[in-house]
């Protein structure tokens, strides 16, 4: 089959289109890179452009200031419409998102509508914030959520804007739109698939694809010192609940000394991301979540004990009893106290390393993964 992936996000579609290839696909992907982490697509409609210089982007502020109007969508649409004779005529496209390249609902409109119209068969993912997920959030949800920083104060709601924005008409209009034209919507995680309960298109979870042979165990057997590792990406910050982790590591600090090295690395492109923890033992990935996202599930393929999703909802879903993987949640005493443990136990940190290792390949490598995308692709025909 020829299969075009619409959308990046940390390296989501790659994974997937290796798993898709291994069984004989054409595949191809069509996106921005995921902005600075500079993902590969074969078919780039993204640009540096404006972020070359200062002027350039003050340049584009200033224009979206007179006119509402974002530049960097516009040059999206103008490479869009470049490489349109590569878009057409494929047996499969899936989008990542609703909104898979970032622009203004306007201008993703445009690029979705020719996709749909110019290709066979369509699937969404329920990868990342949507329409659907956003009402479900405000609405429904019981529990913490990514949006618990608006919970603590009203305030904090327009650091919450790219979740929030999805609640309105053009990307609610777009989200039906890729939902009318699918076939099947098909979650990534527990997260997303909390929202798709009365969906009737909906899947079970496809769990995210990892590319296993691009990692490989990564385990730092010197426990003398405990290495921990922060990660953030500054537009996540409030979502992903950093600053719980910010709070225990002051906490760590003050009671471990220089029995620990603590490394906070920012916004970093995703080459540089990976390699800036290879000799971690413990990585903090996110708070407010009820399953492993993507960069823990990297991390854990290398050995790594990361904190991230890993609630009763979360093994309940997959028909598990137990995943090494640090839960973390809303509270940093509980935080600590986990922390804790592991530094005083470090022989633990190697244990659920390795666990964490074996469980990825079991549960999430790409070809594993491709195998049960392609059986929905091949139910349609």
């Amino acid at each position: 089959m020829r299969i075009l992936l619409v959308g990046e996000y940390s390296g989501f579609h790659n994974a997937l289109k290796h798993g898709l290839q291994q069984l004989g696909h054409e595949v191809n992907i069509v996106g921005d890179g995921d902005g600075f982490k500079r993902f590969p697509v074969d078919i780039e409609v993204g640009s540096s452009y404006f972020e070359q210089s200062w002027l350039h982007r003050k340049i584009k502020v200033g224009w979206w200031k007179l006119t509402g109007r974002n530049l960097e969508d516009r040059l999206k649409l103008a490479r869009f419409r470049e490489s349109e004779n590569l878009l057409i005529n494929h047996d499969i496209i899936q989008f990542i998102n609703s909104n898979p390249f970032g622009c203004e609902p306007d201008i993703e409109k445009i690029m979705i509508d020719f996709l749909i119209k110019n290709n066979d068969t369509s699937f969404l993912i329920a990868c990342g914030d949507d329409y659907e997920y956003a009402k479900y959030l405000t609405e429904e949800h019981l529990g913490y959520s990514i949006l618990e920083a608006v919970k603590q104060d009203p305030k904090n709601k327009k650091e919450l804007f790219h979740t929030y924005k999805y609640l309105g008409d053009g990307y609610r209009d777009n989200y039906y739109n890729i939902i009318k034209a699918s076939v099947k919507i098909i979650p990534s995680n527990v997260d997303y698939a909390m929202a798709l309960k009365n969906q009737g298109k909906a899947t079970a979870i496809i769990p995210a694809a990892i590319n296993c042979s691009k990692f490989h165990l990564q385990l730092n057997e010197n426990i003398d010192q405990i290495h921990i590792f922060m990660g953030i990406n500054r537009g996540n910050y409030w979502k992903k609940g950093i600053h719980y982790f910010e709070e225990a590591l002051e906490i760590i600090k003050t009671k471990y000394g220089k029995n620990i090295q603590i490394t906070i690395a920012e916004n970093l492109p995703y080459q540089e991301y990976i390699t800036s923890y290879k000799s971690a033992h413990i990585l903090l990935d996110q708070v407010l979540c009820y399953d492993q996202g993507y960069n823990a599930l990297e991390a854990m393929a290398q050995g790594k004990v990361v904190f991230s999703g890993g609630s009763e909802l979360y093994l309940k879903a997959h028909n598990l009893d137990a995943i090494a993987v640090i839960d973390a949640q809303p509270d940093v005493t509980y935080l600590v106290d986990q922390l804790s443990l592991l530094i005083d136990q470090p022989k633990k940190i190697l244990q659920i390393g390795r666990a964490a290792r074996k469980h990825v390949l079991e549960y999430h490598d790409s070809i594993r993964i491709a195998k049960a995308y392609e059986q929905h692709y091949r139910n349609i025909f």
